[in-house]
This record gives structure tokens, C-alpha cells and sequence, in this order.
């Protein structure tokens, strides 16, 4: 492992009265939730078997969580529910029996991304705090104001921020924040992730991650795990966070096991509770601790800063040693550490590749079945693949990496805590309870206007515009560059009869960017300008603000999944918004017949960004970046991000075949770096015109969003 950079100088200023922060700890299982407890955690946080953002995670059931969280408070311990998932129309009316049972359990917190749930859990459990999902993606004080409007009390910042950047956030003193210290890490900026949506309709956003990052591709010659990025291990930065006015200090790994949480827990324990003359040598006994946990290689992450060297190559796992296949099923290994049945491992092949997962229900020495086998020893273990496994054929060479200990699984579930837990859960009864009347109202019939076909077209710059006039558009969607904001002026006067501008905003705009944006957006209103299009709350809340009778537009990544969630949106002044790319006809149909906004946009064609991310990728060669399967994929730049776009475009051409919502505004057309956007206008308008859909992907539309 490469040496790890030291952390900047304390930057943080103290607050008048400094608790420590709350030590929070991941429990994505009973076994996980018990090592927490034991290894010292102040608070846990935990996922219902619904609606949480780590839904591959095993979750706790009602009658689960009312045992965690009776024996967590007899422990003087929190309990957070993450119910962090964004929540589609159809599924609102279980939301609320959902926050309503839970609230019934007396939780600390619900973790919310979607502003829909939200709505709901002020309005019918105020007694329970709200805290807002890294996924809201907030990052500005501008941001945290918004939050707070919405009803949050405790903001967990997303993992890309500096340290700079987070004191930055706590000298605003506007709401508590909590921030991550430890743990995996997402190549997409939290809450911006289309990828694994795109390839499968498992979306990012509502748990069903398929961690497309995590997989292999090659760039011309260049061959690697471009996109998997190195896990975050804050320790050396723990007197920095002590000091500060943090609530909370947060370990990622709700899919992690009890070997992982107990280590990382007590690390970090040992960490928070030294005094300041002995921190050097608590911190080598800290980092013996982590270095027996299961991981990919580690950093500070964005703490000092963006880096590139935050993409290595890695597996998550302690390497047990390389693997021989001997039949379809098996194989050899000399152990570099022990072993023992209901381990999980994780078989990579040579190539770099994430490999196959399993757990180990069988292995032998010398001709006999063994339950646990010593480093060095040599022993035949039988693989048990899943049917989709198989399909692969043969078992590769390659090296087994250990994951998750089964025999401390085993342990922790064995502990009076969870045999406490157990039997509180087995005395659990559910009130089933009635649905209010907004669930019951029946809906409004089928709106049943004529298809505008008004295009908008989004666009990176207006070097050719007199060429994309020519397809007609209703309105043109530009960038927010410092040299558009020049062209301006150009523009209004060499088009006065042309299309209105709406000026959008790139997603991540950091302190010098934007500082730019601000300078440019007032010297736009100056010239007349006033529609803008957001990309986060932060900036909906920024040009709400300024109070210039402004019309600000939510682009597809605000776009919600649901009625409420659109009329939180309203709510912060946004008039109209577009929907999200990944939705599919049953949502769409169901949201558009209860409007919250004053209209809509229906992004209908272009290359969404699947990756929208603050790592700097370096290396790169012009050309696409290619999957296994030879899916082909574009890098580019907006604002300060990097992003990765599919090859394939996206063409909605179902929503020309469904009865048009009366407050439809047009249809956006994103044509950002296309190439010839002025001719590829003309073949969406005659596409558009023509009802066809051989344009591009479908995305969920037909196959449904999971």
C-alpha cells in the first residue's frame, strides 16, 4: 500500500462548548448492529427491509428493529433508520404506513434522501427527527438552507468534500452535520449516479446498486478498474474532527459483516476517547486494527483535496491466497490465514476483474470434511455458485480474497444482546393502521391533451446557433460558461426574434467555480436573463434568493419520483421541473396526474450523465472506455466534474405515445457535446414528429425502474 499523505494542519475552528462527535457506526445486520454496540458506538444506523439505500443489505424487519432499538437505548445507544431510498408514486401510500409503524418504535432519526418521505414524515410523525441522506448531494451553504426550509435537523455531507470546505459548511452554523471517516467509496459524487440504472434498471438511488464502477475496462491499449475507488480511512484526521463542532462521525459498511464494524468501531473509539499527548501512539495501535479489516487500499479520500491517486487498482478483501480450479466446483488453495466454513470470500481472477462471491459451505484436508483449516495449509474448497454464476462456465485461476468471517458472525449472534433483541422482536405486534384520506381520494381522470412537440434544446456553447435555429426550438438551454455569459450580449442582439435562453447550471460547482457562476448569473440578470435551470438544491435555493422575479427550471437530477417530493421542489421556488431519465411509463403515468409545479419538462433525448464525479482520472486516451460486453462508454468534463456518458443515446419516444400532461412545456433535447447538435436537432424533431423511437435506449422506460 502507497504511503498515505498526511492530513492538512487543523483548520477547523473550536466551538465555544466541544463535545465529541457522535461515533456512528454501520448495522446492516443483527451480527453487525451487536459488534457495534460492543466495540463502543454511540449511535448505529440501520435499514428497514424497505426503502433504504442499501437494499442487497440483509435489513431489519418491524419486529427486528423494535428489538434493536429497545436494547440500543437500554445501552444508551441511537438508532437511525435509513429510509434513504427515493420513493416512486405508487409506493407513497406504503411510505407513509411504513413511517408511521416505525415511528411507533420510538427511532432517533429517519435518514431520508427523498423530499416526498420527508413531507410525509413532518406531517404525520413530527416527533421524529429527519436527517438528510448524503444522497441529497448538498454541498453548499446555500444547500444546507434549503435543507433546513425543508424540515432536516442533520445533514450527512457527501464524502467528496475537502476539509476546508467542510469547516466552511460548520462556520455557516446553520444545521448540525455529520461526516464519513471510514469506509468504501462511490466513483459518482453520492446522489448523482445514473450507471447502474442504465444497464439494468437497478438504480443507485433507490439500493439496488449494481457497482458498475467496481468492474474492469479498457481505454485503447490501457486495460483496468478505472472507476473503483480506494476506501476512505480517516484516522490520521480524527484530531482535526475532534475538535470541531461535527455531530457525528460516520463508518460506512451496512453491507459489511461484524468482523469489519468491530474492528473499525473499536479503531475509531480508541481514536476519539485519547487524550491529545497520546494520539501518535494510539493511532499505530488504531491502524493494527484496521489493517485486519477487509478493504480495498486506502486514503484520506478528498479530505486534503481531489486527487487522481484516489482510483487504485484493488479488491475489498484480506488476500487468503490463489485458488486452482480442480473441477467445476472446486479447487486448491494454500492458505496465507486461516479459513473457516461460512466464510465469505471473494474469487478475482487474474485479469483484475471483481470476481465471484460466495460463502465457503464446504472444504477438506487430507480427504476429510474440516470446519476451519490454519495459515499454510493446503485445502480443496467447493465453490457454491449461484445459477447466473454457472452460466460463466469454468472456474478461473485466481485469488481468493476473505470478506466477511463467518465464525464471527456466528459469535456476535450467539451474544445476549441479540438473544435479547430476539425475543423483544418475538413480542412485537403490528397495528395494522388506516390510510388517510389523500391516500384514498381516487384520482383524476386521464388527461388527454395533444402532444406538444415543443423542443428545448440543451446545448454546450453557441458557436453554430444560426444552424440550430433552423429545427424551430422552443426555448435553448445554455451551459453556464464564462464564455456564454460573454456571448450574451451577442446573442440578444443578432436574435431578437429567436428563442428565449434558459441558463443551466453544471451539477458541481466548487468554490472557484463557482464563484464564477455567481459573477456570471449577475451579469446575466443585469442583461436581461431570467430563466435558470438547477442541477441541486444549493443553487435552487441561491437564485430563489435573489429575488430578481426570476423562473428557475430542476433538471432531470432534481427530477422526483413522486407528487410531494415535486412539491417540495415548488415549495423552494422552482416553477417547473424535469423528470428524471430513468423513470419508467408506470411512474410517469401515476405522478403526472397530481401537478405541483406550474409545468414540466420530459427529457426526451441525449447521453445523461452516468457518472458525475469530483476524481480526476488521468490517463485517459481519446476514444471510448469499454466494458467486457462492449458496451462503450465517452468521458468528458461539466463544471468542475468528470463524467462518463454512454455511447448510446437515450431516446423517450414512449412518452409520445401516452396522453400529454396539460402542463407540459416542452421537450429537452440534450445535445451537450454532440458533435454536429445542429444536425442531430433535425433528426430528433422528425423523430419527434414522426412518433419513431430507433433514436436511442429506452432506459427503464419498458423494463421498469427497481
Amino acid at each position: 500500500m502507497s504511503p498515505r499523505p498526511r492530513p492538512q494542519p487543523p483548520i477547523f475552528r473550536p466551538p465555544a462548548v466541544s463535545p465529541k462527535p457522535e461515533l456512528l457506526a454501520p448495522a446492516g445486520s443483527l451480527a453487525s448492529w451487536a459488534a457495534a454496540i460492543e466495540a463502543g458506538a454511540d449511535a448505529v444506523y440501520a435499514g428497514f427491509v424497505n426503502f433504504s439505500a442499501r437494499a442487497l443489505a440483509d435489513n431489519f424487519s418491524l419486529a427486528e428493529l423494535s428489538g434493536v432499538i429497545r436494547q440500543s437505548h437500554e445501552r444508551e445507544v441511537k438508532v437511525y433508520v435509513a429510509l434513504n431510498s427515493l420513493i416512486k408514486e405508487t409506493e407513497l401510500p406504503q411510505a407513509y404506513e411504513t413511517l408511521m409503524a416505525l415511528a411507533e418504535l420510538n427511532p432517533d432519526a429517519f435518514i431520508i434522501q427523498d423530499l416526498g418521505l420527508a413531507s410525509l414524515a413532518r406531517r404525520y410523525c413530527p416527533q421524529i427527527p429527519l436527517h438528510a441522506s448524503t444522497l441529497t448531494a448538498v454541498y453548499s451553504r446555500a444547500g444546507l438552507v434549503a435543507l433546513q426550509k425543508l424540515g432536516f435537523q442533520r445533514v450527512v455531507l457527501p464524502r467528496e468534500l475537502s476539509l476546508r470546505e467542510i469547516d466552511n459548511l460548520l462556520r455557516a452554523e446553520i444545521l448540525p452535520l455529520e461526516v464519513f471517516i471510514h469506509g468504501s467509496m462511490c466513483f459518482s459524487f453520492s446522489g448523482l449516479c445514473l450507471f447502474s440504472s442504465f444497464l439494468g434498471g437497478r438504480s443507485a438511488l433507490r439500493g439496488g446498486c449494481a457497482q458498475p464502477c467496481r468492474r474492469s475496462y479498457s481505454n485503447g491499449p490501457k486495460k483496468g478498474t478505472f472507476f473503483s475507488a480506494a476506501d476512505l480511512m480517516a484516522a490520521e484526521a480524527l484530531p482535526i474532527f475532534k475538535s470541531s463542532s461535527l455531530a457525528a462521525l460516520k463508518i460506512e459498511g451496512r453491507m459489511k459483516g461484524p468482523d469489519y464494524v468491530s474492528r473499525v468501531v473499536k479503531a475509531y473509539r480508541l481514536l476519539l476517547d485519547a487524550p491529545p499527548e497520546d494520539f501518535e501512539e494510539t493511532l499505530r495501535e488504531a491502524k493494527a486494527l484496521l489493517s485486519q479489516v477487509a478493504g480495498r487500499p486506502a486514503s484520506l479520500g478528498f479530505l486534503t483535496g481531489p486527487s487522481a491517486a484516489l482510483v487504485p487498482q484493488g479488491v475489498a478483501g484480506l488476500k487468503i491466497g490463489f485458488f486452482e480450479p480442480l473441477s467445476p466446483d472446486s479447487g486448491q488453495i494454500k492458505l496465507d490465514r486461516s479459513l473457516a466454513l461460512k466464510d465469505r470470500l471473494r474469487l478475482v481472477p487474474a485479469a483484475g476483474q471483481e470476481g465471484l462471491a460466495f460463502k465457503l459451505k464446504k472444504m477438506v484436508l487430507a480427504g476429510e470434511e474440516i470446519q476451519e483449516a490454519e495459515a499454510g495449509s493446503l485445502v480443496t474448497i467447493f465453490v457454491g455458485l449461484s445459477p447466473s454464476d454457472k452460466a460463466l462456465g469454468a472456474l478461473p485461476k485466481g485469488v481468493i480474497y476473505l470478506t466477511t468471517s463467518g465464525q464471527e458472525e456466528k459469535a456476535y449472534l450467539a451474544t445476549d444482546l441479540v438473544k435479547k433483541a430476539r425475543h423483544l422482536a418475538s413480542s412485537y405486534n403490528f397495528q395494522r393502521l388506516s390510510l388517510p384520506k389523500e391516500f384514498k381520494a381516487k384520482e383524476n381522470g386521464r388527461e388527454n391533451f395533444p402532444f406538444a412537440r415543443h423542443l428545448w434544446l440543451w446545448l454546450d456553447q453557441l458557436d453554430n446557433w444560426p444552424e440550430i435555429l433552423k429545427s424551430g426550438p422552443e426555448r435553448l438551454v445554455l451551459v453556464l460558461t464564462p464564455a456564454n455569459a460573454r456571448s450574451f450580449g451577442r446573442w440578444k442582439k443578432n436574435a431578437r426574434t429567436g428563442p428565449q435562453v434558459v441558463w443551466s447550471l453544471p451539477a458541481l460547482l466548487f468554490t472557484k467555480g463557482w464563484e464564477k457562476a455567481r459573477q456570471d448569473i449577475a451579469r446575466l440578470i443585469d442583461q436581461g436573463a431570467r430563466e435558470f435551470m438547477v442541477a441541486n438544491l444549493g443553487q435552487a435555493e441561491f437564485l430563489a434568493s435573489l429575488g430578481a422575479n426570476l423562473k428557475i427550471w430542476g433538471d432531470h437530477r432534481l427530477g422526483p419520483l413522486n407528487h410531494l417530493a415535486e412539491a417540495a421542489l415548488a415549495n423552494l421556488g422552482l416553477k417547473g421541473l424535469t423528470l428524471s431519465p430513468e423513470m419508467d411509463l408506470t411512474t410517469y403515468q401515476s405522478l403526472v396526474k397530481k401537478p405541483r409545479t406550474e409545468a414540466i419538462l420530459l427529457y426526451i433525448f441525449g447521453r445523461p450523465a452516468l457518472f458525475t464525479s469530483r476524481f480526476q482520472v488521468l490517463g485517459l486516451k481519446r476514444g471510448p472506455i469499454v466494458s467486457p460486453r462492449g458496451e462503450k462508454y465517452l468521458a468528458a468534463t461539466e463544471g468542475d466534474a468528470f463524467i462518463l456518458q454512454a455511447e448510446t443515446r437515450v431516446f423517450l419516444s414512449g412518452y409520445l405515445k401516452t396522453p400529454a400532461p396539460q402542463r407540459l412545456a416542452g421537450l429537452l433535447v440534450d445535445l451537450r457535446l454532440e458533435p454536429r447538435p445542429g444536425e442531430m436537432a433535425r433528426l430528433v424533431k422528425k423523430a419527434v414528429a414522426e412518433g419513431r423511437g430507433s433514436l436511442g435506449s429506452s432506459f427503464n422506460w419498458k423494463r421498469g425502474l427497481r
